[in-house]
């Protein structure tokens, strides 16, 4: 049996992956493996696993996104080993919930830092590169409907979002006479550790056990059901093949529904 097309399509990209250690980020590199790309997973410390079956080659790799220099030296060392990063998946970020008032300095700068300098630092040093060679390639920031929609007790969070929409519409025209798409996924209530967090913290509040909590949040979506982190890489592979090529700028939501602009 010959190759699937899309298979055919991703084989020869490398696709750098942050946040790549755990939940959405894990599924996201997984996926592309299992389309036989080469895929760079990182995360404050090298993932540390591995999918042998898989087709596709992983380099695992230590780096914070945060941090310009080391963003900049993994990207130069990548490209140099390999043909060149044609595909970057921001999916590096943290979330924290408190209300405003109780809301500190600390706070904003690391969410900020995490959330928004990250995908600044990895999409400056990425194109760079791909605007260099004349290659064509995708970046995918990986936002929220916390940055479209408001949600209690998230200001910070939903405003580090609405900065990755913001920055992903900005590139879109700047980008796309280099032949390189922008766009943004902004998922829903997504079945993670990260999600875990925030549905133990409604339990300890609204004296709800983990069944409650989460039979509540399902029930707020259109769909009934919460999203899944494949459910967020098959929409990154699909705007990294050749069938998202005219597609730039966009911030698509898979949330089961919840919001619909």
């Amino acid at each position: 049996m010959g190759e699937n097309k899309l298979m055919s399509e991703l084989k020869d990209l490398v696709v750098l992956v942050t946040g790549a250690s755990r939940g959405t980020g894990k599924a996201i590199a997984r996926k592309f493996l299992e389309e036989g790309a080469t895929v760079v997973a990182t995360d404050l410390n090298a993932p540390d696993w591995n999918f042998e079956k898989a087709p596709g080659k992983l380099i695992a790799k230590a780096m914070n996104v945060t941090d310009a220099a080391t963003v900049e030296k993994v990207v130069e060392e990548i490209n140099s080993k390999t043909t060149g990063i044609n595909v970057l998946v921001n999916n590096a970020g943290i979330t924290v919930e408190s209300p405003i008032v109780d809301s500190t300095d600390k706070m904003f700068d690391s969410i900020m830092n995490v959330n928004l300098r990250g995908p600044f630092n990895t999409m400056r040093a990425v194109s760079k590169n791909l605007i260099a060679k004349k290659q064509p390639g995708a970046i995918v920031n990986i936002a929220s409907i916390a940055g479209k929609n408001g949600f209690q007790n998230c200001s910070i969070y939903g405003g580090s979002k609405a900065g990755v929409i913001g920055f992903t519409r900005s590139l879109a025209p700047e980008l796309g006479p280099y032949d390189i798409t922008v766009n943004a996924v902004c998922p829903g209530s997504v079945d993670t550790v990260m999600l875990n967090s925030v549905m133990e913290n409604i339990s300890k509040n609204a004296n709800m056990n983990m069944k409650e909590v989460r039979e509540m949040m399902a029930s707020g979506i259109p769909m009934r059901r919460l999203q899944q982190p494949e459910d967020i890489a098959a929409i990154c592979l699909f705007l990294a093949s050749n069938g998202a090529r005219n597609i730039s700028g966009e911030s698509l939501n898979i949330d089961g529904g919840v919001v619909r602009d």
